[in-house]
């Protein structure tokens, strides 16, 4: 539906833009219903659909695994309801910039990400990798007039490359090594991680795709130390931000190591990797959330500490808690940039310093925004609370204790980074110069009505979600959980966690009177000097790496001639030197 619907869009946009518009808004909700159906449907079965690729040993097919169903429906209905919030949010940018190509790319990235969650072999999820990261670009630089905007979506399409081309390796890789063992389709996934599970792949090209997809996934899901993108996306739409974020492209280095997780289990150093990437990735970036004014920024890095949870869960193998917590961050993630949304149009600024006080005037986006804070934060009852658990007691149960000491002080930063938020933004004394801010219409409250709903009772899905997740991923086994057990086992088993809790609500409630007066600091004064330094050590982190790039560059550009047939010699080298490795593993 999305991928052959956004063709017409630029037909519509030339008949009539309004009809152009209501109709990605239906084609959305018809994909948001399809992908629901899916589920439904399923129940383990290995449905493949094949549409051969002359020339190409490889099935151009879709697969349906739990893991992918339910990533190709947090696309689909988080889609929909971003392509609704868009007719009304997107007005104002319609008299420079042409509607048409916004709503084509939107329709386009949604469907990307969808075949790519399904996607049954690893030709076809690269297709549409290098797709979902083309519309990213596309969509950041969406405002190519502003000079920011043409940067941030520069930056984002360069620094997701260096992941990009580790997968490009890590798959010729395996496809190399199928192709030896004569399997029909060397690309297929689930084949690919069967002869890895049974050792009859060789370890070193393990190693070499094992690394290729880490680098992959920190690439796509913005982890350290290629996070520094993803702040910067901000230029975006506010629409395609709350999709990148819950819905798309930075879902998909998760997914993308979930999928393969069992493949690489031999390799001792894979899973410690993934998990100290991701909490290290999620302590750093709260620390930068606690210096941010930009409301949008806030929840930037805060996205990427909340996937370096999700990265930590896979590294403990908890591959339920990990999808639980992308299933519900994406909920309480949209919801927040959609509100963000709410509040930027009403107030005309993203700085939270020139906020304030508008949960009087904007009561249906305070409550929406409230609840999203408290599910990001954690707090009982809300659906982060749920799945942040189930991480904390994955990593507790494979004896990573590193990790989890970092990731429970990362619950104390992302509460206090929360109240920071929700403070700044909805109360206190306004200090905003805009005249009567007031909710949005009904096109953008609807979407906030539904995922605030979402936050709060998503969790209670628990049972069919593990079910579905359990039946249809392969090599792994991961057990139903039930609602009743879930409650149990977190509440009256676990006391620790809901400790942390309440400690962290303490906490986020002592730094409440930092921000009650009129006075905002115009710097990051009112936090801890280690904060301030952590900062300075990622501006000098980013520089140190910039000179480095330049000079791997300037050392690059000598073999660079411009003369053909120094070109052609170094093709011949490099082509030789393929061989001899191809060789060599043979």
């Amino acid at each position: 539906m999305p991928l052959g619907g956004c063709l017409l869009i630029p037909v519509l946009g030339r008949i009539n833009e309004r009809l152009m518009k209501w109709y990605t808004v239906v084609t959305g909700f018809v994909t948001a219903g399809l992908t629901i159906s899916l589920i439904t449907i399923a129940h383990g079965q290995d449905l493949t659909a094949y549409y051969w690729i002359p020339g190409i040993d490889a099935g151009f097919g879709l697969q349906l695994t739990g893991i992918g169903l339910y990533v190709a429906a947090i696309a689909g209905c988080i889609g929909a309801l971003a392509i609704l919030y868009s007719i009304k949010y997107m007005e104002p940018l319609e008299r420079d910039y042409e509607p048409t190509r916004y709503y084509f790319l939107t329709l386009l990235f949604v469907g990307a990400m969808i075949a790519l969650a399904l996607a049954d072999n690893f030709l076809v999820l690269y297709i549409f990798w290098e797709i979902i990261g083309f519309c990213s670009f596309a969509l950041i630089a969406y405002e190519y007039k502003r000079q920011k905007a043409r940067e941030a979506g520069a930056k984002a399409f360069i620094v997701t490359r260096f992941g990009d081309i580790g997968l490009l390796v890590g798959i010729t890789v395996l496809w190399s090594e199928m192709q030896k063992l004569g399997v029909e389709n060397p690309f297929a996934i689930t084949a690919t991680v069967k002869y890895a599970v049974m050792g009859q792949l060789p370890l070193h090209a393990l190693t070499i795709a094992g690394a290729g997809f880490i680098a992959a996934a920190v690439g796509k899901s913005a982890q350290f130390p290629l996070h520094v993108w993803l702040p910067d996306a901000m230029e975006a739409p506010t629409t395609i931000s709350a999709l990148i974020h819950a819905a798309t492209l930075v879902n998909a280095g998760v997914y993308l190591c979930a999928r393969t997780m069992p493949m690489f289990m031999q390799l001792a150093w894979w899973l410690p990797t993934l998990a100290w990437i991701g909490a290290l990735t999620a302590l750093l970036t709260a620390c930068l959330a606690l210096l941010e004014k930009d409301l949008k920024r806030v929840l930037a890095f805060s996205t990427i500490s909340q996937l370096g949870y999700m990265m930590a869960g896979v590294g403990a193998a908890a591959i339920f808690a990990s999808q639980f917590h992308l299933l519900n961050h994406a909920i309480f993630k949209a919801l927040l940039f959609l509100c963000a949304g709410a509040v930027i149009h009403a107030v005309h600024t993203r700085s939270m310093y020139e906020m304030g006080g508008l949960a009087r005037t904007m009561p249906l986006t305070h409550a929406a925004f409230l609840a999203g804070t408290l599910a990001l934060a954690g707090i009982p009852i809300f659906n982060g609370f749920w799945s942040k658990d189930a991480i904390f007691e994955g990593l507790l149960e494979r004896g990573m204790f590193g990790p989890l000491a970092v990731l429970i002080v990362t619950a104390f930063l992302t509460a206090a980074y929360s109240w920071r938020m929700y403070w700044l933004t909805f109360r206190g004394e306004s200090r905003s110069e805009a005249e009567h801010p007031h909710d949005p219409p009904w096109e953008m409250a609807v979407p906030l009505v539904l995922l605030a709903v979402g936050a709060v009772v998503s969790w209670l899905y628990v049972g069919g979600y593990s079910a579905n997740l359990g039946e249809a991923f392969a090599y792994h086994t991961i057990r139903p959980v039930e609602l009743a057990e879930l409650v149990h086992h977190t509440v009256f088993s676990h006391l620790i966690w809901v400790a942390v809790v309440v400690i962290a609500i303490v906490v986020a409630l002592s730094l409440r009177w930092r921000s009650r007066g009129l006075a905002i600091p115009e710097g990051p004064t009112m936090w801890p000097d280690v904060i301030t330094d952590t900062k300075a050590f990622g501006d000098w982190f980013w520089g140190f790496w910039v000179v480095m790039m330049r000079i791997v560059g300037s050392v690059i550009s000598l073999f660079q001639t411009g003369d053909l047939n120094y070109n052609n010699l170094w093709l011949a080298i490099g082509f030789v030197g393929v061989l001899l490795m191809l060789l060599g593993w043979g």
